[in-house]
């Protein structure tokens, strides 16, 4: 039974991102999981980090077929127990190519987002309440395809926004830095001085 599940599973994706499977999959579920599922009615999935409300599991009992590669690093997030994200590790730039297009019929045109401090390219396309992101970061050369269930993912954002630190105001005018930078060089000066340089 186990076998032909993984079997079912496995031939259920690849339909997917060959575009034989309807668009509206992944808005009910992710690789059978139903967006919305609570942790604990998925007793074989075993965590691998978290923080806060934010956990990441696998399932170590699935073998997945995904993008031609056999059991490749598929996690899942959960935000407040329930599942709102799946990753997937993408191996080759060859089948990043692939999945960018198969995605590209299926969904349209991504909006493209450059980020060229840190060297990363982000393909993303909105369907329903899904959001697919596909991510290449140049620098560490690595390569992940992202699903998030857009009414939970977006609670997460708004939660992660809300716990960075506030910039605060500039106390000081510009004149009052100028002046402090001043004494702070006067005084460099001085034991410069003393030290004979």
């Amino acid at each position: 039974m186990g076998k032909l599940k993984i079997f079912i599973y496995g031939v259920g994706f690849l339909f997917f991102f060959s575009g034989i499977a309807g668009a509206a999959d992944i808005q009910d579920d992710f690789l059978g999981v139903k967006w919305t599922t609570n942790i604990s009615e998925l007793p074989d999935f075993k965590k691998l980090s978290g923080k806060d409300d934010v956990a990441y599991y696998e399932n170590p009992t699935e073998i997945y077929t995904v993008f031609e590669v056999k059991n490749p690093s598929v996690i899942y997030g959960f935000y407040k127990g329930q599942f709102f994200a799946t990753y997937i590790a993408v191996d080759t730039f060859n089948i990043f190519t692939r999945v960018k297009d198969r995605i590209s019929e299926k969904f349209g045109q991504p909006k493209t987002i450059l980020r060229m401090k840190s060297r990363q390219t982000i393909y993303r396309w909105k369907h329903q309440d899904i959001k697919i992101k596909l991510k290449h970061f140049e620098l560490e050369n690595k390569m992940k395809l992202a699903f998030y269930y857009m009414p939970l993912s977006n609670q997460v954002n708004a939660k992660q926004q809300g716990s960075f630190p506030k910039v605060p105001k500039r106390v000081t005018t510009i004149d009052d830095s100028t002046k402090q930078e001043m004494r702070e060089d006067q005084k460099m000066q001085r034991a410069l001085d003393v030290m004979g340089f």
